[in-house]
């Protein structure tokens, strides 16, 4: 069976927004620059001071966007700014329609702009200092203990805590969610809540690593590494074997700062580690999307998170043969290469298996050992939950 073409599959899902040119971009006097091109479309931003800003970067999200939006609401996100990156399938149609929404026209590269990492750190620096950010794509809900929707709290009792206990940012791992059904045959329709259409998914047992940078741990592991990068497995011989070689050579300096040495490190599977929500200050800033971000502040003692990720839908085949036909992603859309690989081999590609399950709440992934919740959260949300002031347990 041939995959219809990415617009085709989103098309086929929001037949009520056909494809339209991009709407033209303004340049209010009075604005300070921004990089690429970049530029509000309308009114320039403007945010109270207590404000939770959202900042998401999208191109054709028309079939997660609605899904995705509703999610932030119920967080407690006050004001989201959306940058759109050429959209044809009715992305900006359905931003437009609310008004906290603050579309910003991205009409360069996406690869060149480090992956959005330029134009995320140049829009929030220019809007957003000072408040508590959260950086998102259209296919990730944040979720964290007590969270709101489920007779919890949202992002502003949450925030209140990490300002009170001297945290700047909440930790997450990326966990991918799943229909029970081929992706061919899923029928998800723009609109519908993405948690209903793949509520499963395979608890992972990650291995953590150092980093070099903030939040200074990576995580690996999981569904994806399991059946895209299989290699990328530490307890396999071989890996085990190149990864010993490669740290031996590794410590002489000069191949250290080589271009080609570093070429020949082991595969590595999609980092799993995410810091989406922090407070945004003089001098922050992305790295690697939301893997790895500038220094900030975390205590060992804090609540943790999971960022639901719904990558796996029925435009996936198609969208990878976008993403590998621009090469708009990492190491020439590297990690894509291998999902078509996957999908060509068998069309009828299923992720569920006996080792899925069903998605039942935050409370199950605390139990799961997947985020953490701790006794000085729980009573400050409680405290939330009945509006008074936020105290410390114990």
């Amino acid at each position: 069976m041939t995959p219809p073409s990415l617009e085709d599959a989103v098309r086929l899902d929001a037949p009520n927004a056909p494809p339209r040119p991009p709407q033209p971009r303004v340049s209010p006097p009075g604005v300070a620059a921004l990089p690429d091109g970049l530029a509000p479309i309308g009114t320039p931003p403007g945010f109270a001071g207590d404000d939770i800003v959202a900042l998401m970067v999208t191109r054709n999200e028309a079939l997660r966007l609605p899904s995705a939006l509703r999610h932030l609401w119920r967080l407690g996100v006050d004001r989201l700014l959306l940058v759109d990156n050429r959209s044809t399938d009715g992305t900006r149609e359905i931003a437009a329609r609310d008004h906290r929404v603050h579309l910003v026209d991205a009409p360069g590269s996406y690869a060149a702009s480090n992956f959005g990492v330029d134009w995320t750190n140049a829009i929030l620096d220019l809007y957003a200092r000072g408040h508590w950010v959260l950086v998102v794509d259209a296919d990730e809900l944040l979720v964290f203990p007590g969270v709101a929707g489920t007779g919890g709290v949202g992002l502003r009792a949450l925030c209140r805590h990490l300002d009170l206990i001297g945290s700047e940012a909440l930790p997450t791992i990326l966990l991918d969610c799943f229909p029970q059904e081929p992706l061919r045959d899923l029928r998800f329709r723009s609109g519908d809540e993405l948690t209903e259409a793949a509520p499963w998914f395979e608890p992972p047992s990650p291995r953590q690593e150092r980093s070099e940078n903030f939040p200074y741990f990576q995580q690996f592991g999981g569904l994806r590494e399991r059946l895209f990068f299989p290699e990328a497995d530490p307890g396999r011989p071989t890996r085990m074997i190149h990864q010993k070689l490669y740290n031996l050579f590794w410590r002489l300096p000069p191949l250290r700062a080589s271009g080609w040495y570093q070429a020949l490190a082991p595969e590595r599977s999609p980092n799993l580690t995410k810091v989406p929500l922090f407070r945004w200050k003089e001098g922050s800033g992305l790295v690697s999307s939301t893997h790895m971000l500038r220094p900030s502040r975390m205590v060992a003692e804090q609540p943790s998170g999971v960022l639901l990720h719904f990558k796996f839908l029925q435009d996936f085949h198609a969208r990878a043969e976008d993403a590998v036909a621009r090469g708009a992603h990492y190491d020439g859309s590297r990690e894509y290469r291998r999902y078509l690989g996957a999908l060509e081999r068998d069309p009828a590609f299923s992720l569920h298996s006996g080792r899925s399950v069903r998605y039942a709440g935050p409370d199950q992934l605390v139990a799961l050992g997947l985020m953490r919740d701790t006794p000085e959260w729980a009573a400050a949300r409680a405290a939330a939950a009945v509006g008074a002031r936020p105290v410390r347990a114990g």
